[in-house]
């Protein structure tokens, strides 16, 4: 009688242990309307490029200076500034001080002008002019500007702790005001560095400058790092705490869980993120929507999954 109770004793615990095992697994797995939706994103493999921003300034580099060839007065100026002209275009009409002399002289009987014609050595565009028609300048006096369009380039002011991220003929892009870019090439590095700012400076040259002024302020993007064919994911998939010292991911563990993965992310651009470690498979599943404020392990329902084989 004895052993039938024993055995009646261990029949109940074990019916016991198997119903709170039981009521556990229930309570570990609810019902799918009651778990978390979520959106999933897998890991994508491509180049990633880290860039530097620095600011810079359009300059025309050839110049040509128009200076007056004798003592006169401006008899009249045939273009205006930020007109185009060609070799041989009339610039400046200048009249000497004898001729002017001569000429209120009512006895004079000379047919003397002293008309002289300044005319353009190169064909450019006139960026500034000195004297207004009647001015009195002298001999080497300068007259006017014209700047060789296709000479303009953006002067690159870089901080000297950046400099080993700057090398030559590397392609960049210059974002102008307006939101337009254009591509350039770091062409030339300036054999000084400024004694207030200690930056270098470099020349951008832009692959078309026509039409740009000088004086214009634009922000070159330079390549500082390029990693080819990396495992990157979704801004959306990596989380991080406040403080932004640790990172983590929630990945998909069968079709219902998700777990928590501490990673080290590396280069972030546009919306992607290079997850360095831990090295993770293309066929993995990752949360991208619904994984903000989870646990460490957590039961999801998936309500879309992106596919990077369409």
């Amino acid at each position: 009688m004895h052993s039938n109770r024993l055995h009646m004793i261990s029949r109940l615990a074990l019916a016991a242990i198997l119903l709170s095992g039981c009521a556990q697994t229930a309570e570990r797995e609810p019902e799918a309307g009651m778990r978390v939706p979520v959106t999933l994103e897998k890991i994508r493999m491509e180049n990633m490029s880290e860039s530097i921003e620095l600011k810079a300034v359009s300059k025309f580099l050839d110049i040509s200076v128009i200076n007056s060839p004798a003592i006169a007065f401006v008899e009249k100026t045939s273009v205006d500034q930020g007109d185009f002209v060609n070799k041989g275009d009339l610039l400046v009409t200048l009249k000497t001080r004898e001729a002017t002399a001569l000429q209120r002289d009512s006895a004079n009987t000379l047919s003397f002008s002293g008309i002289i014609s300044v005319r353009s050595n190169l064909s450019g565009i006139i960026t500034s002019l000195n004297h207004p028609d009647g001015d009195f300048v002298q001999e080497g006096d300068q007259l006017g500007v014209i700047a060789i369009p296709g000479s303009l380039v953006f002067i690159l002011e870089v901080p000297y702790e950046y400099i080993s991220k700057i090398r030559l003929n590397t392609a960049c892009t210059i974002n102008l005001p307006g939101g337009n870019s254009i591509a350039a090439t770091i062409t030339a590095k300036m054999p000084s560095v400024s004694k207030e700012a200690q930056t270098q400076q470099y020349l951008v040259r832009p692959s078309s400058p026509a039409g740009l002024p000088e004086n214009l302020i634009g922000h070159v993007s330079i390549p500082s790092e390029v990693r080819l064919n990396s495992p990157t994911l979704p801004k959306s998939c990596v989380l991080s705490d406040e403080i932004m010292q640790h990172f983590w991911v929630m990945k998909m563990v069968g079709d219902t869980m998700a777990v928590r993965v501490p990673v080290k992310p590396g280069i972030t651009a546009r919306d992607r993120v290079e997850i360095l470690e831990p090295v993770f498979d293309t066929a993995d599943r990752f949360l991208a929507s619904g994984n903000y404020g989870l646990g460490d392990t957590v039961y999801v329902r998936v309500v879309t999954e992106a596919d990077h084989g369409k």
